[in-house]
């Protein structure tokens, strides 16, 4: 006896299936902030038409040429966040506290009266993935879309354990021959959340019975997104520098998310179900950066270029489902648990190129204030969809496409004064993100002090940011949004010597 049955429509329903990718990893990735060194940091990242700074080499290669002596810093941290949550006009609120890695590199120069260039290793943080949040919330929307999309379509037959198999090996199975999507439609049949209305036309039903749902999630985000900066730069006069980096980047991403759903009426099949999902991500990337910095007289001019970035991403997860039923008077407790890590293809994902045009102007041995002007079309993200040949593909590009920021800018501003050995450091910075949602930002102010001992520095800076964006609970059937509203004060510090 076969256990699928195959037709061509049924075929191209389970391909399209079987894809990992959603939109939710387009913003995910499309990292937007800069973090480095205590200095970087507290003068608002604003160092295009300045370098001097290891974390400057990220953001424009020729800065690593205004170095006078070769370098080695390191940068730790430590990040309180406040997260608001608003559901369904629920609000909730959460604290976690993380310690940090920010930044670690070098710079070597090499200096004579014929030539000079210097050569440099940088790694920075672009985003920082750390954080856990819970609310909850009552909404008309229950889980059951969310399994009832993902069935349709699928034979009934193909989501029964029969005698000698398992809900391990048929879980398996169906995502080894269809993927994701026919995985999804057996954990609700056999969590008794849907149910088959006719088996011929392969469509279900819901056996939840609803008006409001109270609902609640809680998720667990551990990981960070960091860029390693392989540089060179060199002077062609005394005004004129220019720079070029090779960037590596590596992402790693986990996440788990448990979402409860309780309230149905008492008349219901349904009256308890929790849906627990654990995400594992890890991405590749590279891209390169050309820059340059000239000085006119006390101005100062920075020009940078990044390239698209690409990315090639793998990504694993495990699920859980348990539901608890009322049947023949008595409430029955399902628990359908796989015991399955999920391994899908890897895939490649394209970040956008970012343009930068910075000013400064010195005073002299006094201070400096400093202009950073950052442009991005996020929605030039995209998926490798083999020239628009791949269906699934194509249409979730189409999805970037028109819903992605195409006219992003960030502004950094950032000033520095000093008193002796001692040096003091303001800065601002606004980042609009990806997302086309006008409040979809990162946006704050910082403070520093440095210390300058001669061949040995210190570097203290505080900064605090808000950070701003709507998610859904899922990406299909169960579509409703909830905003994550972030407040973050960072303590960093920076350990540089002079070699």
């Amino acid at each position: 006896m076969y256990r699928f049955f195959f037709n061509f429509i049924f075929i191209i329903a389970a391909y399209q299936s079987s894809f990992s990718q959603t939109y939710e990893d387009v913003l995910r990735y499309n990292s937007y902030y800069h973090e480095g060194t205590s200095r970087f940091n507290s003068m608002g990242g604003a160092f295009g038409a300045l370098g001097g700074d290891l974390s400057s080499i990220n953001i424009n290669p020729a800065g690593s040429s205004v170095f006078i002596n070769s370098d080695m810093a390191l940068t730790i941290g430590l990040k309180n966040q406040e997260i608001k949550n608003d559901f369904q006009n629920s609000s909730s609120t959460s604290n976690n506290d993380n310690f940090t890695f920010n930044q670690i590199g070098f710079v070597l120069v090499y200096d004579n009266q014929k030539s000079k260039f210097s050569i440099a290793y940088n790694m920075n943080k672009l985003n920082d993935f750390n954080d856990s949040f819970a609310f909850s919330g009552q909404n008309s929307n229950g889980l059951d879309n969310y399994f009832l999309y993902y069935a349709d379509g699928i034979p009934s037959s193909d989501l029964i354990v029969y005698e000698g198999e398992s809900i391990q090996s048929v879980y398996k199975l169906l995502g080894d021959e269809y993927g994701f999507g026919d995985q999804q439609a057996f954990l609700g049949y056999q969590s008794y959340l849907i149910n088959p209305k006719d088996s011929e036309l392969n469509n279900y039903t819901s056996n939840a019975i609803y008006n409001n749902l109270n609902q609640s999630l809680f998720i667990e985000r551990l990981g960070n997104h960091y860029k390693h900066s392989l540089n060179i730069s060199s002077p062609i006069n005394s005004n004129l520098f220019f720079g070029f980096n090779l960037n590596f980047h590596s992402i790693d991403f986990k996440e788990k998310k448990v979402f409860n759903e309780s309230n149905y009426s008492i008349d219901s099949f349904v009256q308890k179900i929790q849906f627990e999902e654990n995400l594992y991500v890890f991405g590749e990337g590279i891209s390169f950066q050309l820059g340059a910095l000239m000085k006119f007289n006390k101005l100062r001019l920075g020009l940078s270029y990044t390239t698209p970035t690409i990315l090639e991403i793998s990504e694993e997860n495990s699920q859980y489902v348990e539901s608890e039923i009322y049947e023949e008077d008595l409430f029955n407790t399902y628990k359908i648990d796989p015991n399955t890590i999920n391994f899908y293809d890897d895939y490649k994902l394209i970040l956008p190129s970012k343009s930068l045009l910075s000013f400064a102007y010195i005073f002299g041995s006094k201070g400096l204030i400093s202009l950073d002007y950052e442009f991005t079309k996020y929605n030039n993200s995209k998926f490798d969809d083999d020239d628009g040949n791949d269906i699934y593909l194509n249409s979730l590009n189409d999805l970037v496409k028109n819903n992605l920021n195409g006219n992003s800018q960030s502004i950094r501003i950032g000033g520095e004064y000093r008193v002796k050995n001692y040096n003091l450091r303001s800065g601002y910075f606004y980042y609009k993100g990806p997302d086309s949602n006008n409040d979809n930002l990162i946006s704050g102010f910082s403070l520093g002090l440095g210390i300058d001992y001669g061949y040995f520095n210190i570097d203290l800076s505080v900064t605090k940011s808000n950070d701003y964006y709507n998610n859904r609970l899922y990406s299909q059937g169960l579509t409703s949004s909830y905003s994550i509203d972030r407040d973050v004060i960072n303590f960093s510090t920076t350990f540089t010597i002079k070699l």
